[in-house]
């Protein structure tokens, strides 16, 4: 494959120097928009975000918070924004609450981070008052209460900047090094641990994204910003660009302010492209129209392989209706079906699959605009090495996280010889796209020593119309831990399984399998099948929670 130079990009080393950077580049265009209940778009430029930071940073300071360990306890929203942008602007370390988890883990979440002051919604002042016991300051997002607001702060750190009165010192106390937050990790089979990333590897790694892949001009996130992926991918990568920024903080309202925003770029998770995509064929099939969009994405599957690149105004139409004006999704979080992105591709939607993690800030690879393999998650990033030891996936470079916070033994646990060990599993081709084969800790282990990834399985078995989540792993069948056999575990769609008994459902889909078993060798071939009644409890980046599915 014919290489391409990695695209202009300004690099930071310091939040301070991008915030500000930023408002002298894009001044008065606009940074970041929402909608409210309404619909009604509200939005603020970069000059007005760079001086809402530096308002804000400014109370922080005055109140003894600087360097201090700041939470954020709530949905997504600009006023989220501003904090994290105002902690790191004067040398705290946000700490990201993953809002998901258990009220007892979100206590127990800002008893291990050492938080001084928890920002937070009205929704969690309960939980966070617990912690609050310890005479740490609290302050409300938005909204009213007897808590002061972001918006109060922001109005006393103007009037201070006004006056001539800010601290001009504390420009020299904040160094690329500064831890920038503490990230919890998702959590899928062990507890969620507190991963340290400094301002230099968020920046950086935001950047390198950047480097990889170009983005139109207006965007959209309903990515939850105390995630990695959702505030170094989905934020700090767009405004570094000056791209218009669309947030959601309500995932019941995403698809209809999708449609509001009229992006050209949307970064989300497999989720949400497996939702649309269902919805496309759930409408022709209630219009007697499948067979159609069966032979017309054949036919366009040929002109494809022949070089002709163009939709068609029927598929245009169905883009159109389905996902608006996107033209790139770029997508994470988990794995995505080949198939699915062809026919978004067929449609004329770029998608392009990347692969990242908690603990490496989280971007390792993506695909690139015109060097995209949709089986692959793309090319490595500039700053970020990555090697195959044993099959697994270790990382090192620019991104890689300082350690677990307090957690020095858990730390040398995955360090090796200065490389990460992601866990992951995978392969390099000899053009250097990186392929994930599967989970370390989920491989599933014979007595005569063959392994099996599941998630191979998994891809296969979502194929069938019917499931829409499975979750394949090994099951006991004698006295040994490795006398299993293999196992699917498959939540149903409600959709097309409505007014099906639970026999017929599971007929189906034993054919199905069955159809699957045939191609595979034996020891691969799936022998149990149960149904679920209830959807797998998943992470905010809706993987499967495997120790809790």
């Amino acid at each position: 494959m014919k290489k391409y130079p990695l695209n202009e990009v300004a690099y930071y080393a310091r939040f301070r120097d991008m915030i500000d950077d930023l408002a002298l580049k894009y001044g008065d265009d606009p940074a970041i928009s929402w909608f409210t209940r309404k619909q009604e778009e509200k939005g603020v430029s970069y000059n007005k975000l760079r001086d809402d930071v530096r308002y804000l940073q400014e109370m922080l300071v005055q109140m003894g918070l600087a360097g201090k360990h700041i939470a954020i306890v709530g949905e997504n929203s600009y006023e989220w924004l501003v904090v994290y942008f105002a902690a790191n602007y004067c040398g705290s370390v946000a700490v990201c609450i993953d809002i998901e988890q258990p009220d007892d883990t979100i206590l127990q979440m800002l008893e291990m981070a050492d938080v001084s002051a928890v920002f937070l919604a009205s929704s969690y002042l309960e939980i966070c008052s617990r912690y609050a016991g310890q005479e740490v300051n609290m302050f409300l997002l938005s909204g009213k209460g007897s808590l002061p607001t972001v918006q109060s702060l922001i109005e006393q750190g103007e009037a201070i900047w006004k006056e001539g009165r800010e601290n001009r010192e504390i420009d020299g106390q904040v160094k690329p090094e500064n831890t920038a937050a503490i990230v919890f990790t998702s959590g899928t089979t062990s507890y969620s641990k507190p991963v340290m990333l400094s301002q230099y590897a968020i920046l950086t790694n935001a950047s390198d994204a950047l480097a990889n892949v170009q983005v139109g001009s207006r965007t959209f996130t309903s990515l939850p910003f105390y995630h990695t992926y959702g505030l170094t991918c989905s934020v700090l990568s767009m405004l570094i660009p000056g791209t218009h920024l669309y947030i959601n903080g309500n995932l019941r309202t995403v698809m209809r302010e999708l449609q509001l925003a009229k992006p050209h770029t949307l970064l989300t998770v497999p989720l949400m492209l497996e939702t649309i995509h269902s919805k496309i064929w759930l409408s022709a099939e209630e219009n007697g129209k499948t067979e159609g969009l069966k032979k017309l994405l054949k036919l366009k599957k040929c002109q494809f392989a022949i070089g002709l690149k163009k939709s068609g105004k029927t598929l245009e139409a169905i883009r159109e209706k389905t996902v608006g004006s996107i033209e790139l999704i770029i997508c994470g979080g988990a794995h995505m079906s080949c198939e699915i992105m062809e026919e978004f591709m067929y449609m004329g939607v770029t998608v392009l699959q990347g692969y990242g993690i908690t603990e490496c800030g989280p971007l390792v690879s993506v695909n690139r605009n015109k060097a995209n393999r949709l089986d692959s998650v793309g090319l490595v990033t500039a700053h970020c090495e990555v090697k195959i030891d044993e099959g697994e996936i270790l990382v090192r470079g620019a991104n890689l996280m300082q350690g677990y916070y307090k957690c020095q033994e858990l730390t040398d646990e995955v360090m090796k010889d200065g490389w990460f060990c992601t866990g992951d599993m995978g392969e390099i081709d000899k053009d250097g796209f990186l392929y994930i084969t599967g989970r370390k800790k989920n491989l599933i282990v014979f007595k005569n020593g063959k392994k099996v990834s599941p998630e191979k399985l998994e891809e296969k078995l979502k194929s069938i119309s019917l499931v829409q989540d499975v979750m394949v792993y090994g099951a006991a069948s004698g006295v040994s831990t490795d006398d299993v056999q293999i196992a699917a575990s498959i939540y149903p769609s409600p959709e097309k399984t409505e007014g099906m008994t639970s026999y017929e459902i599971l007929e189906q889909l034993q054919r199905e399998i069955n159809r699957i078993n045939d191609e595979l060798p034996i020891y691969q071939q799936i022998q149990m099948v149960n149904i679920r009644e209830q959807e797998f409890s998943k992470t905010a980046l809706q993987k499967i929670k495997r120790h809790m599915a």
